[in-house]
């Protein structure tokens, strides 16, 4: 009998490390479960008036989804961001803006480099929202998004947002 309990404890750890690796995300779910965490962050909910409250939540958030220097460029604004700072202020000011905002990533292709260290993600944001005193409006607008995997963990490095297509417009 005390032969085989080495032997069934190999085998249990193996069993274990197996179920492991099935459970654990994968690569592009982790990046899916990133850009779910920033359709959240960026939101703006009615009731949430306090900027500095606002500012507090999107700054804490940015810092698990954006890398430190990252980048975005905007061309509905013609405005370029730079660093997690920047993008924080210019997120928490859409609550100036918008009386509601939701943000959703629709159409998304995740491309994972073979070394798996770098991501790119094109997909169409969808924003619904409502400007004080305005009905609601809903835009689709061509994104792309590049990723690094920082210290385990992947972070975005750098985002564009591309002009909404008209109608003809295939250039996009």
């Amino acid at each position: 009998m005390k032969r085989w309990l080495p032997l069934g404890l190999i085998a249990a750890g193996a069993v274990l490390g197996a179920a492991a690796l099935l459970l654990s995300p994968s690569e592009e779910e982790r990046i899916r479960e990133r850009l779910t965490q920033l359709e959240d962050a960026v939101r703006v909910d009615d009731g949430e008036r306090n900027p500095l409250v606002r500012h507090g939540r999107i700054r804490s958030e940015f810092a698990e989804i954006f890398a430190k220097e990252a980048s975005a460029r905007i061309a509905e604004i013609g405005d370029s961001l730079r660093g997690r700072d920047e993008l924080a202020n210019a997120a928490t000011q859409a609550a100036v803006v918008y009386q509601t905002a939701d943000v959703s990533l629709g159409g998304t292709e995740i491309q994972i480099d073979p070394a798996g260290m770098t991501a790119e993600v094109t997909a169409t944001a969808t924003v619904t929202g409502a400007r004080h005193g305005q009905e609601v409006r809903r835009d689709e607008l061509p994104v792309v998004l590049r990723l690094e995997k920082i210290d385990g963990e992947w972070k975005i490095v750098s985002a564009t947002v591309h002009p909404r297509n008209t109608p003809g417009d295939d250039s996009h």
